[in-house]
């Protein structure tokens, strides 16, 4: 049932564990290949969020450059009235 990703109170219910923990601490340390399974689920989501704040910062950099541009241009604009 774990590896089918059964909701963990049914799982519970069918034996007629009295606790959804004890049906945890029974099955899930049994059956390894769920906890890897959840770990390379897990592992997938890190690049994911790495990217996100790749892109993030990038946008950032662009923002802050793009006010640069347009205070020098004030500054320019400035001097020829000056």
């Amino acid at each position: 049932m774990p590896a089918a990703d059964i909701d963990i109170k049914i799982m519970s219910d069918t034996p007629g564990h009295s606790d959804t923990r004890i049906t945890r601490d029974i099955y899930q340390s049994v059956l390894p290949h769920v906890g890897k399974t959840a770990a390379e689920a897990t592992a997938k989501l890190v690049p994911l969020q790495r990217k996100a704040d790749q892109e993030e910062q990038a946008n950032e950099a662009a923002k802050g450059a793009k006010k640069a541009e347009k205070a020098k241009g004030k500054v320019k604009k400035a001097a020829k009235k000056g």
